[in-house]
């Protein structure tokens, strides 16, 4: 079961990725159907979002995420040194809850929208105090 503060990195991991002109997603090979289906329900969902998404196979089992022009993330099992890399922990399914978010975001219309990401979106996001939330 994932916590709140699983949930808040996700969410904060999503809207990262939708503010960002486009992204990479370093992977093992598993996600590459997966990252279709994303791009696409991205296109015919949210098509005010110009975005794109460039997956490339790594040997590891993280998921990470290097945006063009807002902060990278990691799904992995433990957290990466730079606090500037927020850490999503990897669960079985943190995959399929971050595309969901995504999805739920871009179709409200983030970023361009106002409110429609919470209330948290507009507070800075503490990776420090994520991190110490997490088990």
């Amino acid at each position: 079961m994932r916590s709140s503060s699983e949930d808040a990195a996700i969410s904060e991991l999503a809207r990262r990725i939708l503010r960002s002109s486009g992204v990479e997603i370093s992977h093992n090979g598993f996600l590459s159907k997966n990252i279709e289906i994303l791009s696409n329900e991205l296109s015919d969902n949210a098509p005010k979002i110009i975005f794109g998404i460039k997956s490339i196979i790594i040997d590891s089992e993280d998921i990470s995420f290097q945006m063009l022009d807002s902060k990278d993330g990691i799904i992995s099992t433990s957290p990466p040194e730079s606090l500037e890399i927020i850490w999503v922990k990897k669960r079985e399914s943190t995959w399929n809850n971050l595309t969901q978010k995504i999805i739920e975001l871009g179709r409200a219309g983030y970023p361009g929208c106002i409110g429609c990401a919470g209330p948290a979106a507009d507070e800075p996001w503490n990776e420090t105090e994520s991190r110490n939330q997490i088990h």
